[in-house]
């Protein structure tokens, strides 16, 4: 069954996202593993190589590798997580990512001490070899599996939990269907400017923001999207055309970011996008 994590702005926008489940977690997990595991062979077949031919310099080669190994093990994880918007190599190929509690990407420390903790999640099952300690996240697991947002130990300290990150597709009602011709998808620069400059929180509050605009009071709406003009306007360097309101060039400005073609429908003379209720 799935489980969901709100977040609800100031502005009264809220978030949605689908909590990832274990399976897809520990498949996860486990290719992120194997990748290290590889490094790690590669850190020790060096080591060992160089000491063969250099044994005097055994002792340090032995510490260096050492060094290598807990940092490539924790390191990894925590690096990709800080750089990659919460992804490692394999998260990414699950389609999960780390956020922290209110939606946002989690900064450095926040990878740091979740990844610096999975040895606690590992308990009881943790086993110490001579350069690293392996385990089964018997104790994370089972914290996970007893909790509505899938938390190890880890996640509950740094303050993280691990969402599913489907591509999103545009609805209907991002424009009405008599309103659907867009101007900005008629220049190919323009289209990589938006699409280059905001980043993925940024669509994302864009999208529901669009999205649930009739939900809004009418005061509140207006502001929002008079706000969220002049933000666009000053982000992405782009004058908005006298004759569009600012609701009406918010919503353009968020189709364009949202569609991942790379070409507009009107330029490939295409009947169907990938993204639903394309923009003409």
């Amino acid at each position: 069954m799935r489980s969901f994590h709100r977040v609800l702005t100031p502005e009264s926008v809220e978030f949605v996202y689908e909590i990832a489940g274990p399976g897809s977690r520990m498949v996860a997990v486990l290719l992120d593993h194997l990748i290290i595991l590889a490094g790690l062979l590669v850190v020790w077949l060096t080591a060992c190589g160089t000491g063969l031919f250099a044994w005097v310099l055994g002792g340090p080669i032995v510490a260096a590798a050492l060094v290598a190994s807990f940092v490539l093990y924790f390191g990894y994880f925590a690096y990709f997580e800080w750089k990659w918007q919460g992804q490692t190599p394999a998260k990414r190929l699950m389609e999960l990512r780390v956020i922290d509690d209110r939606g946002m990407n989690i900064d450095l420390s926040q990878a740091i001490l979740r990844n610096l903790l999975r040895v606690v999640d590992m308990m009881p099952t943790l086993t110490a070899l001579d350069f690293i300690a392996i385990g089964f996240y018997g104790l994370g697991a089972a914290t996970a599996l007893f909790n509505p947002r899938q938390k190890r130990i880890g996640d509950w300290v740094a303050g993280t939990l691990v969402v599913r990150t489907h591509k999103r597709m545009l609805p209907e009602a991002i424009l009405p269907p008599n309103e659907k011709y867009n101007s900005l998808l008629a220049d190919p620069a323009l289209r990589t400017r938006i699409r280059s400059r905001l980043g993925l929180e940024e669509r994302e509050w864009l999208f529901q923001l669009c999205l649930r605009r009739d939900q809004l009071a009418y005061e509140s709406r207006s502001r929002l999207f008079v706000d969220a003009a002049a933000f666009l306007e000053e982000r992405l360097q782009i004058q908005r055309e006298e004759f569009l309101s600012e609701e009406k060039f918010v919503q353009n400005v968020t189709a364009v970011a949202l569609d991942t073609g790379e070409t507009s429908p009107r330029e490939t003379g295409a009947t169907s996008s990938p993204v639903r209720g394309p923009i003409r």
